[in-house]
């Protein structure tokens, strides 16, 4: 019997944004530094959010009484079939696993964000990324697209451009803002 994960998460690579977000935004890219204030680890910093570790998106693979290490270590101490496809179908043999739908891990916080155009402008090289890490095999990597609703049509726009790059769902906020249920 082989088995469909409907809710795997991927873990990004660390600069992600950094690489793809327009270049009027590469100031403000969301990021994955090490060490933040007195703590020690890689965490994630975006402008307007209280930056959080990051190593939780590092467990896979590891037992549980090596995670501190694990941890520590960043994206050097995890698997990379969070970031690789081709890592990822091989994980996905080992565990028995015939295809997953791919959630976002760091952009998830994006929707937090208060800038708009800014927000869209990360979901949009998010969208990017992970349409190209599903195009590796289409048939067992289903990617979730990020899609903003601060702009109802440029959010109808961006599902209908990450349809056709073969994206099968959406994420969108969890819970709106006040102001507009």
């Amino acid at each position: 019997m082989r088995v469909v994960s409907a809710d795997s998460h991927m873990m990004e690579p660390a600069d992600l944004w950094q690489q793809r977000l327009d270049t009027k935004y590469k100031d403000r890219a969301p990021r994955v530094i090490e060490g933040y204030q007195d703590k020690k680890g890689h965490f994630f910093v975006v402008e307007g959010l209280r930056p959080f570790p990051v190593a939780g998106g590092f467990a896979a693979g590891n037992k549980p009484e090596d995670l501190p290490k694990a941890w520590e270590k960043g994206y050097e101490g995890a698997r990379p079939s969070g970031w690789d496809p081709v890592e990822r179908i091989k994980d996905q043999d080992v565990d028995g696993v015939e295809a997953e739908v791919l959630y976002t891990t760091l952009g998830m916080s994006l929707f937090g964000l208060d800038d708009a155009t800014f927000q869209q402008a990360c979901f949009q090289a998010y969208n990017d990324w992970v349409s190209e890490f599903c195009s590796y095999d289409s048939k067992r990597l289903y990617g979730i697209a990020l899609i903003s609703l601060e702009e109802i049509q440029a959010g109808v726009q961006e599902l209908e451009r990450c349809a056709k790059k073969g994206l099968r769902g959406a994420m969108i906020w969890g819970s709106p803002p006040r102001e507009r249920p």
